[in-house]
């Protein structure tokens, strides 16, 4: 059997687009095929237009139909998922009737907004000092905080730095103290020497001249008072003045012993002698009435105890009238000129001399220097009432306590 040639399939026909073939009804709404026409008869065909077995069909243009290939229009296609995209050259041929999607909506159009430049700036500037307003108070609450954490930190280490200065002023203020109990106990003991003895105390001045109340002004420099009470800063100011001022006494009195040292040595080591030192001259003036004048001797006569001096015949002193020396024999007769001794302890209460004068003013500086430190106590009795006067060494006592408490 010679083989068949294949036919050319003719997809327009299929579809129904060729020749006198009916084109197919629109697919139905939802995706159903719309009824199909009835196929035309085939001559030869049997009934219901179906070809019979011993005649091939044949297709519209009176070629026969290979078998196998089924005859007619094809089904509507059916989508088994979504719509194809328009945009798909398939989407026509698989479902032209489908309806097409609506287009997505116009996009608006732009609209023009008309702004005022100035309320732009005006804006910008009202920004700007909030911005401004913002960050400074910004920075002054943090400096506000930070002066307070350093304010704090400061007192608290400026509290520290006073305790320690207390601590070293406490020092050196009971230094002063022990000098000043040592200069008081010196003194007592060169008065003792020179009252009750009554010799020169010797090795005053050297010891006094040793002893130094260090305590001036210059310890305050520099000095943080913070914690201070005001007893004790006042206190501070005036033990400064008060040891200043015992030093200058204290220095004005070893320069007076160094001055009185030798002639109240020679004055005191007599062992009770007495010097005369002075005659009064007895003359007679033009009216015949006697009248004496007061003459220093050239040579002081020694009086051993308190016996008889023994007179020369003639005593050689100097006449204060007229600056020149005289010599002139005892007195013997009241109508002659002559000359007696003075008893020296009357010239004394009458006239001190001056080395009387000046073991007086020893004795007055030691009492005071004395007093000065140790203080003075009230008297008893009498209808003044005198308070205590506390010494320098009450105050630094007082003073060290205070210094002690400051924390």
């Amino acid at each position: 059997m010679a083989e068949e040639k294949k036919p050319k399939i003719d997809l327009k026909a299929r579809l129904g687009k060729a020749g006198g073939g009916a084109t197919p009804p629109p697919a139905g709404v939802g995706g159903i095929p719309a009824p199909m026409a009835a196929p035309t008869p085939v001559p030869g065909a049997g009934p219901g237009g179906v070809p019979s077995s011993n005649q091939a069909p044949r297709m519209g243009g009176g070629l026969p139909v290979p078998p196998g290939i089924p005859v007619g229009p094809p089904p509507a296609f059916k989508s088994p998922g979504p719509a194809l995209d328009p945009s798909n050259p398939l989407s026509a041929v698989v479902a032209p009737q489908r309806a097409m999607p609506s287009r997505p909506p116009a996009p608006p159009q732009p609209q023009r907004i008309e702004v005022d430049e100035m309320a732009v700036q005006e804006a910008r500037k009202g920004a700007r000092k909030q911005g401004l307003v913002a960050g400074f108070v910004g920075a002054l609450v943090f400096a506000v905080i930070g002066y307070i954490a350093g304010g704090a930190s400061a007192e608290s280490k400026a509290r520290s730095t006073s305790v320690n200065h207390a601590k070293s002023l406490a020092t050196d203020v009971t230094n002063a103290r022990d000098q000043l109990k040592k200069m008081a106990d010196t003194v007592e003991a060169g008065r003792s020497t020179l009252g009750k003895d009554h010799k020169f105390p010797d090795t005053l001045a050297k010891d006094l001249a040793g002893i130094n109340i260090d305590f001036a002004g210059d310890k305050l420099a520099g000095v943080r008072f913070s914690g201070f009470s005001t007893d004790t800063t006042s206190g501070l100011i005036e033990f400064i003045s008060s040891v200043q001022a015992t030093n200058d006494r204290k220095n004005a009195l070893v320069s007076l012993l160094n001055k009185l040292q030798k002639p109240l040595t020679e004055q005191l080591s007599g062992g009770g002698a007495q010097k005369l030192n002075f005659i009064v001259i007895v003359d007679k003036d033009a009216s015949k009435q006697s009248f004496g004048i007061l003459a220093g001797l050239t040579k002081p006569i020694e009086v051993q105890g308190n016996g008889t001096p023994t007179l020369p015949a003639e005593f050689t002193a100097t006449n204060p009238l007229t600056r020149g020396n005289v010599t002139i024999g005892k007195l013997t007769n009241i109508d002659k000129p002559g000359a007696v001794y003075v008893i020296p302890k009357s010239l004394e209460a009458a006239c001190p001399s001056e080395s009387a004068g000046q073991v007086g003013q020893l004795v007055s500086q030691l009492n005071h220097l004395v007093n000065d430190i140790r203080g003075e106590k009230a008297g008893a009795g009498g209808d003044a009432v005198v308070d205590d006067k506390p010494g320098l060494i009450d105050k630094a006592d007082k003073l060290i306590t205070g210094l002690n408490k400051v924390q």
